[in-house]
């Protein structure tokens, strides 16, 4: 089949980590079909040079300037959809704002929509944000199926649907080696790592402040955080105030190939987040054999543990750092191999291959029942 992915989320020469979730989705999706990607660029994202046409091993690329506020991109991404699917068999979007200029193309193929975003579950509470959302939120009616990344995303979808959304959680990645080794244990360094954007929703502030915490308990704990963004400066300055400079490592951005080797070399995963769609670093940190330490509501609050996490509701260092010392003094607590084996099965590939199988058979039998409307 010739799938046209449609989505404003995917990485590209200036973001390479942008929207990566997409990317493994449109590899899983080109095992089955030929997969063809239009992505709605955001025109700060295009870098000079960058060519709008890209042939990968098993999907080709399209770049087209887009962001839903200029009138003059929305009509040249919806003339460009509307060209891309004269050769294609189904359309798949791929996050909220792909559904925008789609609204204004006829689609007489079948249309599956895979949603990430985050705010629809814990929406600003700005009155704007509100009127934004409501907006938007009816665009989710028009697809044949939708795929939501989590059951709090598809229950906050479902409010606008007439036919609830099925759940496909993202790609995981598993390491290229089994985690080994046994639980953790007090008496020894504690090497915590976090994932995220540097961002006040990630928390990175807050992980450096419970490494901190734990030092001050007579815990060897460092922490490396990956990934990068506007409060990486305030993390390495509030390490240096505190004399711990030494014990704070900002990895920043991390290719997969990297940050699975860090994440291997870890002892637990620490991440103070306010919400999470599904949680995809987290995820992560379980199939390398991690036992986490998490805050926050979303996706996570389905799949972690009790034997090899903490979930807390305090984004604060003291309660924070009784959780880890909790994990430190469970004599239930899994090991790295067990947490691992349960990842592994938790996130198989071939599941989620087989449940966009079942979805594009469905969006397809709907179709022919019942044309959409336009």
């Amino acid at each position: 089949m010739r799938v046209l992915v449609v989505t404003p989320w995917f990485p590209s020469a200036k973001a390479p980590g942008s929207g990566i979730f997409n990317l493994r989705d449109v590899e899983l999706l080109a095992r089955d079909h030929e997969v063809r990607v239009l992505h709605l660029i955001a025109p700060r994202l295009l870098a000079e040079g960058e060519p709008e046409e890209e042939a990968h091993e098993t999907f080709s690329i399209r770049r087209v300037p887009f962001h839903a506020s200029r009138p003059a991109t929305l009509l040249s991404a919806a003339r460009a959809i509307g060209t891309e699917l004269r050769a294609a068999d189904l359309l798949h979007t791929m996050a909220q704002p792909a559904l925008i200029p789609t609204r204004l193309v006829r689609v007489p193929v079948p249309f599956v929509h895979t949603e990430h975003f985050s705010s629809l579950v814990t929406p600003d509470a700005s009155r704007v944000s509100a009127v934004v959302g409501s907006l938007l939120a009816t665009l989710f009616r028009r697809p044949t199926e939708v795929v939501a990344v989590s059951g709090p995303l598809a229950r906050a979808i479902d409010r606008h649907r007439g036919r609830p959304c099925t759940v496909i959680g993202n790609r995981v990645m598993l390491p290229e080696r089994a985690p080994t080794g046994g639980a953790l244990e007090r008496g020894r360094p504690l090497s915590l790592i976090a994932v995220g954007g540097a961002v006040e929703r990630k928390g990175p502030v807050q992980a450096v402040e419970t490494m901190i915490e734990l030092r001050r308990r007579g815990i060897e704990a460092s922490l490396t955080w990956v990934g990068e963004g506007p409060l990486s400066g305030e993390m390495r300055t509030r390490a240096e105030r505190a004399n711990v400079a030494e014990h704070f490592h900002d990895a920043g951005f991390a290719e997969p190939w990297r940050l699975s080797r860090l994440l291997l070399e870890s002892d637990l995963f620490l991440l103070p987040v306010e919400t999470e769609t599904f949680g995809v670093a987290i995820a992560e940190a379980l199939t390398h054999g991690l036992p986490v330490v998490a805050t926050g509501t979303g996706g996570h609050e389905e799949f972690l543990p009790p034997k090899a996490s903490r979930l807390i509701t305090e984004r604060e260092p003291g309660p924070l750092a009784d959780a880890v010392e909790g994990l430190l003094d469970d004599p239930t607590q899994w090991s790295r191999a067990e947490i691992a084996e349960y990842a592994r099965a938790r996130f198989s590939e071939t599941a989620r291959l087989e449940a966009y199988r079942e979805v594009y058979r469905s969006a397809a039998a709907r179709n022919v029942r019942a044309p959409q409307e336009e």
